[in-house]
């Protein structure tokens, strides 16, 4: 029996139509991306006022912590962008949230991509998964050195071939995994139309 939760129905409708996408760019597609994108952006909004009511208002108000004040001014200038005269403003708290961001990013960026991974490269070589990439991380490299001549000669070239290989299968089986993680979504999706929307299984 079809279902009777219009939660339910809703859910089917956009789950139809963002995947009327496939056949071609219509207005029920277009109706369905919106309708995302605008309650995204609301449940954004109301998110960011809670915080900004529970981390910075809440403790002003109930323990005095008023240095809470001068990073709230600060995001507030953001909004000076809208006027004409005092646009200019809104460049110190842009200023001041890039360079915070980029401050924690580097940090974290540094930490995983570089430091971990070299550890885990470096790591003892007691078996076949240590030793292939330990090579094809150092062959991978050499694919990228452009400094040093001659470098199409071998043993070089021999390398740098290896190398080629190592990063297009690890692109394909990157891209593999994106594709298998995509489809196992929309499976999940198809499912939840037939079982839950047309209850034609069980």
């Amino acid at each position: 029996m079809v279902s009777m939760d219009i939660g339910v129905w809703i859910a089917a409708f956009f789950t139809i139509a963002a995947t009327s996408y496939v056949f071609k760019d219509n207005r029920v597609f277009k109706f369905a991306e919106h309708t995302f994108i605008g309650t995204a952006a609301g449940y954004q909004v109301a998110w960011n006022l809670t915080q900004l009511n529970r981390i910075g208002i809440e403790p002003m108000m109930n323990k005095g912590m008023f240095q809470y004040v001068f990073p709230i001014i600060l995001g507030l200038t953001v909004y000076t962008q809208y006027h004409k005269d005092y646009y200019w403003i809104a460049r110190y708290g842009v200023a001041f949230m890039v360079g915070q961001g980029m401050g924690m990013a580097m940090r974290a960026k540094v930490s995983s991509d570089f430091i971990v991974q070299l550890q885990a490269t470096t790591a003892p070589l007691t078996n076949i998964n240590g030793i292939l990439v330990f090579v094809l991380v150092l062959t991978g490299l050499l694919h990228f050195v452009f400094t040093v001549q001659r470098v199409d000669t071998e043993p070089f070239s021999t390398l740098v071939k290896i190398g080629r290989y190592g990063i297009l299968i690890a692109l394909g089986a990157s891209f593999g995994n994106t594709v298998m993680t995509r489809l196992g979504q929309y499976q999940g999706r198809m499912i939840f139309l037939i079982r839950d929307w047309l209850a034609l299984i069980s």
